[in-house]
């Protein structure tokens, strides 16, 4: 690694905040972790943590000196990707930060050729909130965001690459499961699941519930959740109706726990994007990302000769609309 190993050192312990979990990342001692933060703060002349009881935290000088050593992290991170062309690929390490569902549905996937093009490459991965994410790029933490949410930044560069659908759900046996199509209005007559008020998710579907005719103080919201994985749960015990990427939904709909309902107008979209600091783009891994993540494009409508590409939701939806269709031909 370019990177000077004090400055990595403290790159680590700021982020953890914990000396044991840095030693535990770094493969090293408490004692040696200890020692080197030591010495970095002797060199410089000023203390970079405060240390109260067992908890530390970074002074103001801690924190201004983290932005440049996040800032020296990337340009190491690009001279040993420009130097892998003549056989060195030793200590890269990217940070990506991702909205829940990017993080746990569609990441993965592209992982993995990354991880093939790269096999010393170390990946970091932070999950958070479109804010948290926002935040942690412009504090150097992350190199590249994934958001679900819109966002105006003037500051940063932003890019959608792909959409991805919100998708009523019911229990197998609801009274609403063998429906073709429902109306926003019927949602109050149902104990609905909707993730934490302020998240992005919930956004959009409060925002085509007013467009059709229906106000949040309507709504039976009872029980909210921070899990996309504890609505679908919730739903497919019985709890309540509720919203969840349809991206979440695959073992569910082949096992029959809950049925996908479409709605009336919709369905709910919303855009997936990527997120960058102003400036050029980042070569190396993260530049490969950056292609991988264009060319999947997730959930995208794209025009063609023969019309519009079917989503993931739309097929099945429209394959629940066929299934009804039988049930009413067969006698």
């Amino acid at each position: 690694m370019i990177e000077n190993f004090k400055l990595k050192v403290f790159r680590v312990v700021a982020g953890t905040l914990n000396f044991r979990r840095a030693a535990d990342e770094l493969h090293l001692t408490q004692p040696a972790i200890t020692s080197q933060i030591k010495s970095l703060e002797e060199s410089l002349g000023i203390a970079l943590f405060d240390r109260i009881s067992r908890d530390i935290r970074l002074t103001p000088a801690g924190t201004t000196l983290l932005q440049y050593v996040r800032q020296i992290e990337a340009i190491s991170n690009d001279a040993v990707a420009a130097l892998a062309p003549f056989g060195g690929q030793e200590g890269i390490e990217i940070s990506i930060g991702a909205s829940h569902t990017i993080a746990v549905y569609l990441l993965p996937r592209l992982l993995l050729p990354l991880q093939k093009e790269w096999p010393k490459l170390r990946i970091h991965i932070m999950g958070g909130s479109t804010n948290e994410i926002l935040h942690a790029l412009t504090m150097h933490q992350i190199g590249i965001g994934l958001i679900e949410a819109p966002a105006f930044r003037p500051d940063l560069k932003i890019e959608v690459f792909g959409e991805d659908e919100l998708t009523l759900i019911v229990r197998s046996d609801h009274r609403w499961a063998d429906k073709t199509e429902l109306r926003a209005a019927e949602l109050v007559q149902e104990p609905i699941l909707l993730r934490e008020v302020g998240s992005g998710m919930r956004k959009f579907v409060e925002e085509y519930l007013e467009k059709n005719g229906v106000l949040r103080q309507q709504l039976r919201t009872s029980i909210d959740m921070n899990s996309t994985e504890g609505i679908l749960a919730a739903v497919e015990v019985g709890l309540g109706v509720g919203f969840v990427p349809h991206a979440v939904l695959d073992k569910a709909l082949e096992t029959g726990s809950v049925k996908a309902i479409p709605l009336v107008k919709g369905p709910i979209r919303r855009q997936l994007s990527i997120v960058l600091l102003n400036g050029p783009e980042p070569k190396g891994p993260l530049g490969q990302l950056l292609k991988l993540l264009r060319e999947c494009s997730p959930g995208v409508r794209q025009g063609s000769g023969k019309g519009v590409q079917e989503t993931s939701a739309t097929k099945s939806i429209s394959a629940q609309k066929r299934k009804a269709r039988l049930r009413k031909e067969v006698p």
